[in-house]
């Protein structure tokens, strides 16, 4: 009899018939099947014994809103019970809830659980320090830092280390660039599934940024991001089926695709699929339809929606005619950088008495500061 593997045994039964161990299993089961009534009960009571297990769980509950109210106090206490017992898990979720603060104090704080959680080869650890220094958060910005422990990460096929590596060849990023190597890069996390990836592989083979162009397989790889919810490559599978680059015209399936970009908040899709309701292309036409979504547009920025929307109210399109508010529309669409805003603009400008063109310029300052394009 092998005497190491029995003794092994017996402490590995004792362990598993403990009863700290079986109630803190018992939440974390009840935790997984989201009964998180009964994971609190028995999670609480191990918590107290001083179960890093349980510490974090009950931790993360408090973190995430689940099946208790939020609570930053509990949450920092009961994680910080458990990271200093060597919780891997408790000091990445630690970290990151350090991190979100944004604060010169916050990011101190997870530099230093995201370094002690690396040092327990934690992929989510490396990755968040090679991001922290990429982008200089608490730490001086360092790229040979941040490809240091973005490798680190994606030695363990961490996808957005994987993502990132690409990303920072991509744009030469503290490296000299290089698409191929981009492109290697992008391929690795694309295979694990990043949605991200998948979408940037796309934008390359669409328009052939250093690889022949291949419209075809960056149709494919949009569709495999679209299918995760990834509302860029949802824009661009409802341009294609809109323009015919998947071989033919498709216009009940472009506006299915911009619907769901437009859904997530894409303000181009929600131009375009505002566009199709007011025509009545692969959907009912529906003027109310495409002003709401025309307007969503509008006010986040899209200079091309807003000179829409100038339009509709300049002509009583679909609404009363404010040549006011017209104005106030083509001159915030000039501010967004859309050229073809400022004749409509000019144009209209002669036809305004002074009083309007007074209330126009007012209202231009405040919509031109309030709906500006995302930097």
């Amino acid at each position: 009899m092998d005497i190491k593997r029995y003794v092994l045994s017996l402490s590995l039964l004792a362990a598993l018939s403990h009863p700290a161990f079986a109630t803190t299993q018992e939440g974390e089961e009840a935790y997984n099947q989201q009964h998180y009534d009964k994971a609190y009960i028995l999670l609480s009571e191990e918590a107290a014994k001083g179960d890093p297990k349980a510490q974090y769980l009950l931790g993360k509950m408090y973190y995430n809103a689940q099946g208790v109210t939020y609570n930053p106090q509990k949450t920092e206490e009961l994680l910080l019970a458990s990271a200093n017992q060597g919780n891997v898990d408790a000091q990445v979720l630690l970290a990151g809830f350090y991190w979100y603060q944004k604060t010169p104090e916050g990011y101190a704080k997870a530099l230093t659980w995201y370094e002690k959680a690396a040092s327990q080869n934690n992929a989510d650890a490396q990755y968040a320090l090679g991001y922290m220094y990429n982008y200089g958060n608490g730490v001086p910005q360092n790229y040979e830092t941040a490809m240091y422990w973005y490798k680190k990460a994606a030695d363990q096929n961490h996808s957005d280390a994987l993502l990132s590596i690409g990303y920072m060849y991509d744009t030469g990023t503290g490296v000299t660039k290089d698409l191929p190597e981009a492109i290697k890069w992008y391929g690795k996390a694309a295979d694990l599934g990043n949605a991200s990836a998948q979408y940037n592989l796309g934008s390359i083979y669409e328009y052939g940024d250093g690889v022949p162009k291949d419209e075809k397989k960056a149709f494919e790889y949009f569709q495999k991001a679209a299918d995760q919810g990834h509302a860029k490559s949802q824009l661009e599978l409802g341009s294609f089926y809109d323009t015919g680059k998947t071989g033919s015209v498709d216009l009940q399936k472009a506006a299915y695709w911009y619907q769901k970009s437009a859904d997530q908040g894409n303000p181009t899709a929600q131009y375009n699929i505002g566009d199709m309701y007011f025509y009545g292309d692969g959907v009912s036409k529906n003027l109310d339809t495409a002003m709401s979504w025309i307007r969503k547009s509008a006010e986040q920025g899209f200079g091309k929606a807003q000179n829409r929307l100038g339009v509709f109210y300049r002509d009583g399109i679909g609404i009363t005619a404010n040549p006011v508010e017209a104005y106030a529309w083509f001159s915030t669409a000039v501010a967004n950088n859309y050229a073809d805003a400022s004749k409509n603009r000019d144009d209209l400008e002669k036809k305004l008495t002074p009083d309007q063109l007074k209330q126009a310029k007012e209202l231009s300052d405040k919509y031109s500061a309030q709906y500006q394009a995302p930097k």
